[in-house]
């Protein structure tokens, strides 16, 4: 019974994921500027309720998000900030900020509001598709960036968002299919005299030598100067980049999403190393944990990580691609131990060690820690 009700439900959402966004978002309903975000308490898996790990991800807690806002929903990135303060943004370019309160499950200081400024529009229904697909932060500017699917470029906006400061139509970026731009961005801090690099990731943009087409800017990638040099990334097999993160340990970590009429909606997520990026080069990841049915899983399209004691927080979040069909969840986990490095010893006399080497040297990610 579960299997039919998932194919049904698979099926149904397969006009959502395929169809334009302009046809998904329909004529623009009625204003509701309410400014209450509802969190109703989920389960990780409601045929197996004492399961609650996969790969190395223990699910925490976990949430359904609801407002009568007709801007809520469409999540497509997310920033965890002090405090337990989070920011999301949609693809329709709003901020949906909130403070969560974990014990009572409420958001404390809601608010939902469009962004200052982004690409021009012909009018406020061409809006809803500015596909605002990424979001970084730099906690001591306090400024903002935000990459743009369908403009194919990169915004800076100032602290609190209050107005943009620069905007970057990338070159390289053009060429990007309408819906399989900027979909996930890395923010490296530099270390020293070093500036801070930026990776733009495309969903969908073919690289010549494998996986998709990224970017890497050193510095500032809002800045219509910079020019940014091209790599490839090859995501887990059959899914499409939608979020990254840095872990507190200097590596990346990045979620992938799928859709198919028989399986419906699942995620991917895994962990790469940052230093062995390289222009001109493949990057891959390793998959360290999966969400499919019938664990609770939606358009997972947003990422966030924090630190709690000793232990690294994962936070995603899911897209509703504003239709009765989806959900905008959040949900909590903790990262599990991976397996145990081998001696330094050891892996200085393994083949790979000269590749690592090299890797490590190559322009870019030598500063990040490992």
């Amino acid at each position: 019974m579960a299997a039919a009700v998932i194919r049904i439900f698979a099926c149904l959402s397969l006009f959502f994921f395929l169809v334009p966004v302009t046809y998904i978002h329909g004529p623009p309903p009625a204003k509701n500027d309410s400014q209450y975000i509802q969190l109703e308490p989920i389960s990780f898996n409601a045929e197996e309720p004492a399961r609650t790990k996969s790969g190395r991800l223990e699910f925490l807690r976990g949430w359904k998000m609801t407002s009568d806002n007709a801007d809520f929903g469409g999540v497509s990135s997310m920033l965890a900030l002090p405090d337990d303060r989070f920011f999301m943004l949609s693809d329709a370019g709003v901020l949906i900020g909130f403070t969560l309160d974990e014990k009572q499950g409420l958001a404390k200081r809601p608010f939902i509001a469009p962004l200052p400024d982004g690409p021009p529009v012909e009018n406020e229904f061409a809006r809803q598709n500015w596909d605002a697909e990424s979001l970084v932060h730099d906690p001591e500017t306090g400024q903002y960036w935000v990459g743009y699917e369908r403009y194919h470029g990169v915004w800076r906006y100032g602290p609190s968002f209050a107005r943009k400061e620069a905007e970057h139509k990338v070159k390289l970026m053009q060429k990007w299919p309408l819906n399989g731009g900027a979909e996930a961005m890395l923010r490296v801090p530099g270390t020293d005299d070093k500036v801070d690099r930026f990776l733009v990731f495309s969903e969908s943009a073919d690289y010549t030598k494998g996986g998709y087409q990224a970017l890497i800017f050193d510095g500032d990638p809002a800045e219509a100067d910079r020019k940014p040099k091209l790599f490839g990334y090859r995501p887990p097999r059959g899914y499409e980049i939608t979020d990254a993160a840095l872990l507190p340990d200097g590596r990346a970590l990045l979620l992938h999403r799928r859709f198919t009429p028989l399986e419906g909606v699942s995620a991917i997520l895994s962990i790469g190393d940052l230093s062995e990026i390289s222009a001109g080069k493949v990057w891959t990841s390793q998959r360290i944990a999966s969400l499919k049915p019938p664990m609770r899983v939606d358009n997972m399209e947003a990422l966030a990580v924090t630190v709690e004691g000793e232990d690294t927080m994962i936070w995603i979040a899911s897209d509703d691609n504003f239709n009765a069909f989806q959900e905008t969840l959040l949900m909590k986990f903790r990262l599990l131990p991976g397996k145990q490095k081998r001696k330094k010893a050891e892996a200085s006399e393994s083949p790979a060690s000269a590749s690592n080497e090299k890797a490590e040297a190559s322009p870019g990610f030598s500063s990040i820690p490992q």
